[in-house]
């Protein structure tokens, strides 16, 4: 798919204002103030949605409500970028709600990642809207140390790709990686949390993953569920001709089973004919990498390389 044919939000500028939402699990207000404060040393502004503090259940509020938040924040002009408070449960429902035109009409950037995977490949599925898998509000930027700013910033804002790319290959560079059938590689990046991946098969919000880049992380799940997941995936024809798949971070999985990952990895992909990355930071761990959902990118596994090809963002006077 050609850079034309995607919908790019427009790049941050110092002083924009993020609108906060919570689309999942509720939030509590101490982290939320946390995160706000982090970026207002940013040198950005916020405003947070009118129901945030609502729970409902297991919920951060009602349906009508959290979808209520997201159309505000989305259609207010004061309002440059979404990102969500947190993940845990609660996009699933919400995508049969959702008004894709709308959100196709004002091309926000949203960030956030975990349960928010199914906002960002639908979107993607639906209206080809390039999101970012990154750091949420109450999480990561309630945490000191946890987000690579310069690498957020530097997507967000439109960067030079010579230093989105220097600061990406970092990543691959990790002595932790380790590759199967290592070679060059490239394709758009698609992907998120696994058990969100596999909650997506057989739905109308599932995008087609041939030829793409697929990453997938999660965190606290036991061995047989990564099993179960990615099994579905395969048996859903995910892995059936995808340019690659990059497992990131699988974070706090039953004690014992630590290391039984790489093996188990190693042996569910040995049939396979497509390169396959472990070990990527990426997912549920600090200093995560942060993923533009759709945008081209190449991997050089012998010179440790990422390179974007082009900016996950429409930049200003462009």
């Amino acid at each position: 798919m050609a850079a034309a044919d995607k919908l790019k939000p427009s790049s941050l500028v110092l002083g924009d204002g993020f609108g906060i939402f919570a689309p999942a699990s509720p939030v509590r207000s101490e982290y939320v103030e946390r995160g706000r404060k982090w970026l207002q040393e940013a040198g950005f502004r916020s405003r947070t949605g009118n129901y945030l503090f609502e729970r409902r259940y297991h919920v951060a509020g009602s349906l009508a409500e959290r979808r209520a938040d997201f159309e505000d924040l989305l259609t207010d002009d004061s309002v440059k970028a979404l990102v969500a408070a947190r993940g845990g449960y609660g996009c699933l429902p919400l995508l049969e709600s959702l008004d894709y035109g709308l959100v196709g009409r004002h091309p926000k950037i949203i960030l956030g990642f975990s349960d928010v995977t199914a906002l960002q490949l639908a979107f993607w599925h639906k209206i080809r809207l390039v999101t970012f898998s990154g750091p949420m509000l109450a999480m990561a930027m309630a945490r000191s140390g946890s987000v690579n700013d310069e690498l957020l910033w530097a997507l967000l804002k439109g960067g030079e790709l010579s230093l989105i790319n220097t600061l990406c290959s970092r990543y691959l560079q990790d002595s932790e990686i380790e590759f199967i059938r290592p070679g060059d590689f490239s394709g758009e990046a698609l992907g998120g949390t696994l058990t969100i991946l596999s909650s997506l098969v057989g739905t109308p919000y599932m995008p087609d993953f041939t030829g793409k880049i697929i990453f997938v992380e999660d965190c606290g799940e036991p061995l047989y569920r990564i099993d179960r997941a990615l099994t579905q995936l395969r048996l859903a024809g995910v892995f059936k001709a995808p340019a690659a798949v990059v497992c990131g971070d699988f974070s706090n999985p039953r004690p014992g089973e630590v290391g039984m990952l790489p093996a188990f990895f190693r042996e569910f992909f040995a049939a396979d004919d497509f390169p396959v990355v472990l070990n990527f930071r990426y997912g549920h761990c600090p200093q995560s990498f942060i993923l533009p959902q759709g945008v081209h990118m190449q991997f050089a596994c012998q010179s440790r390389e990422i390179v974007m090809t082009e900016s996950a963002v429409a930049r200003h006077g462009s």
